[in-house]
């Protein structure tokens, strides 16, 4: 088979941007309605990655396929209808336009909603607007609305070629065949070795975890636990990936004596009527030498800074435990206003100390007050 097109076939050249296009494509919209369908968290976030990486390589393939179709025109339309053929061009020429357009308005998109996009994990695109919310929303429409119609098009394309196939009988699908049993082999060898977005689920079992912190009042130590949380976890300790949110609730807080807790779930500090619940979520697990750390935010009445919680990990078949430890300054939170803002009577510094016992399970623990839910 030729590198060119000839006056009565496609050479291989123009058969490899076809069908390697339409391999993408078809990819484009299964990657899309799994990752609407997937909640948020890190699986989701990888399947926007493949969305968008896949999306510039299209925008690049087509680019490469006009020049080369400037520069090596196709075999003429076979058949008689004059308009046929008229149509068959400008769908061609639609179908091109949509090629560049969604990418580039997923670009766009992108850039105005602040996220970066990175090509394959190698290359992180600049950005080429400033972030803007609202101009983020209507790349968004405008990016799914031309969606819909790149698939009107592309069903619209395969059922004028099976039309040509089976009702003109000529050469029209034929020509263009070919390559595909190796696109199809492509395609298979590409889905069978793309990591899984699905990553070992873990679920916390509350009675044999404990979530505990430090301060000092009046120069001593007082050490108290919050009794209910919810701990969702997926991690991979060999990539390693994961995630990792943790729910408490500030009104569980125990620290040995009624009053003191009282004062605690009040305004000056917890604020548990108005912010009952502390979150911490982290969207990277990294593997260093001393084990490895979670980078995240702790939400904590109404502010969120940004932590690294270091931990060790210990696996033994389907059970893990999990032991980490940070320092963080109650002043960064609100948590201690009024009389208590300075550090006379209550420290600045708190210590927070985590020990989670998980297992590989797909059904949720419930244990006390804390439950752990399947995401």
């Amino acid at each position: 088979m030729a590198l060119r097109n000839s006056e009565t076939a496609f050479g291989w050249m123009a058969k490899g941007f076809h069908w390697l296009t339409a391999l993408a494509i078809a990819a484009m919209f299964v990657i899309a309605w799994r990752m609407d369908a997937l909640p948020i968290g890190l699986a989701k976030l990888q399947a926007y990655g493949w969305h968008k990486s896949i999306g510039l390589t299209i925008l690049v393939v087509t680019a490469l396929r006009l020049l080369w179709r400037l520069v090596n025109p196709q075999p003429p339309f076979l058949g008689n209808s004059r308009w046929q053929g008229r149509a068959s061009t400008a769908a061609h020429w639609l179908l091109y336009a949509c090629l560049i357009a969604l990418p580039v308005l997923g670009w766009l998109m992108s850039a105005a909603a602040n996220t970066p996009v990175n090509l394959f994990g190698l290359v992180v695109l600049p950005n080429p607007i400033a972030p803007d919310r609202e101009l983020a929303h209507l790349f968004e429409e405008a990016h799914e609305t031309l969606a819909y119609g790149l698939l009107g098009l592309v069903a619209l394309h395969a059922a004028a070629a099976l039309k040509h196939h089976l009702v003109d009988r000529d050469a029209t699908l034929r020509r263009m065949l070919t390559l595909l049993p190796l696109f199809v082999l492509i395609g298979a060898a590409t889905a069978g070795a793309a990591p899984s977005e699905e990553m070992p689920p873990w679920r916390a079992d509350p009675a044999k975890s404990r979530i505990a912190f430090t301060f000092t009042q009046l120069g001593a130590p007082i050490e108290g636990v919050f009794e209910s949380y919810d701990v969702d976890i997926q991690f991979n300790p060999e990539g390693p990936a994961g995630e990792v949110r943790v729910v408490i609730d500030t009104d569980s807080i125990d620290t040995g004596d009624d009053d003191r807790d009282d004062q605690a779930r009040g305004d000056d500090f917890f604020a548990v009527a108005y912010f009952p619940q502390a979150v911490f979520e982290a969207h990277e697990i990294r593997r260093v030498a001393s084990g490895y750390e979670a980078v995240g935010a702790l939400t904590l009445k109404g502010s969120t800074k940004s932590i690294v919680l270091p931990f060790t990990l210990e696996i033994d078949g389907g059970t893990a435990r999990a032991e980490g430890m940070l320092v963080v300054n109650r002043q960064d939170f609100a948590i201690g206003t009024g009389e208590w803002a300075t550090n006379l009577a209550v420290g600045d510094e708190v210590t927070i100390a985590i020990s989670v016992t998980a297992t590989r399970t797909y059904e949720p623990v419930v244990a006390g007050e804390a439950a752990v839910q399947k995401p």
